[in-house]
């Protein structure tokens, strides 16, 4: 762990964003320059560093082919030597986002969703991960927590992150991994948790597993085990957003039904048009008043 001030790699830290399982996060500057960026540096003693190594570099790799405002610009990598006992530590250089997660977004139960922001947040995103795919890539791990916003309010951008789990549309090496699922089980499509054919539809299905619970706070199946979980996603019907909060509009229940289908054929074939028609749906209702807002500052850099 480095301090406020301490040098790595030429990078000067100004600030402890966020620890992961894997890596930790701070926001620094190189020396001569006042620009801020995120650098992930991971743990030299983690107990699954080949793994993790190998997901850094994944993250640099794929994120680097990308060229768009709302997913997190990747600058540069390398390594730094740690003396005792002698090893070496991956780090990224990413450009910054200042603001919290879209953790932050999320609604208590006694609290009404900012539908303006959510749908800002949506759009952009939206768009996002419809270039990914145009580009080939999949992002495989869409949640909250990846999704980094410039502000806390309503008119806050927001940035795609993450892509440690990201993979090429052509890339046939194994799902998982002893049996293990990569990514966040709450949010992972049927196919993935059955190690099947991914597609742009994969993300699409963790897309609105997010926005539901950016709109109800909670994921459609907030279940007590990941067995449950993984269950609900198989065989469960998506939740009904009306019954979480009585005055959505009744028609999103069919257009999360279809995003949230167990098919992938059957889903939208574009975030864009899924947020398009959940946009058109929300157009005029009235959003009840609600009490004040939420502020978890949770980050989705670690990962």
């Amino acid at each position: 762990m480095f301090g406020v001030g301490e040098t790595i790699a030429g990078f000067v830290v100004d600030a402890v964003v966020g620890h992961g399982s894997s890596a930790d996060v701070y926001r620094v500057h190189r020396s001569g320059e006042s620009t801020s960026l995120a650098l992930k540096v991971l743990h030299a003693d983690d107990g699954d560093t080949g793994r993790a190594r190998e997901r850094l570099e994944r993250e640099f790799a794929i994120a680097s082919l990308l060229d768009h405002p709302r997913i997190v610009g990747m600058v540069s990598r390398g390594e730094i030597l740690v003396d005792s006992p002698p090893r070496t530590q991956l780090w990224l250089a990413m450009h910054y986002v200042a603001g919290p997660s879209a953790m932050s977004l999320i609604p208590r139960e006694d609290q009404q969703p900012r539908v303006s922001a959510v749908l800002r947040v949506a759009e952009q995103i939206g768009d996002a991960l419809d270039y990914a795919h145009s580009r080939e890539i999949l992002h495989r791990d869409v949640k909250p927590a990846n999704i980094l916003l410039t502000s806390t309010s309503d008119d806050t951008d927001a940035v795609l992150s993450d892509f440690g789990i990201a993979r090429l549309l052509d890339d046939t090496r194994p799902l998982a991994r002893n049996g293990r699922v990569q990514g966040s089980i709450a949010y992972a499509a049927p196919e993935l948790l059955q190690a099947q054919q991914l597609s742009p539809a994969t993300d699409v299905y963790s897309f609105a597993c997010s926005l539901v619970e950016l709109f109800t706070g909670l994921p459609p199946f907030p279940r007590s085990t990941p067995f449950a979980i993984t269950y609900a996603h198989l065989r469960d019907e998506p939740p009904k957003l009306t019954q979480r909060r009585g005055w959505l509009p009744s028609a999103l229940n069919s257009v999360f039904a279809k995003a949230l289908a167990k098919k992938p054929e059957e889903r939208y074939q574009t975030c864009t048009e899924f947020v398009e028609i959940i946009t058109r749906a929300l157009r005029d209702v009235p959003v009840p008043a609600h009490t004040s807002r939420r502020r978890r500052r949770v980050r989705g850099y670690p990962g």
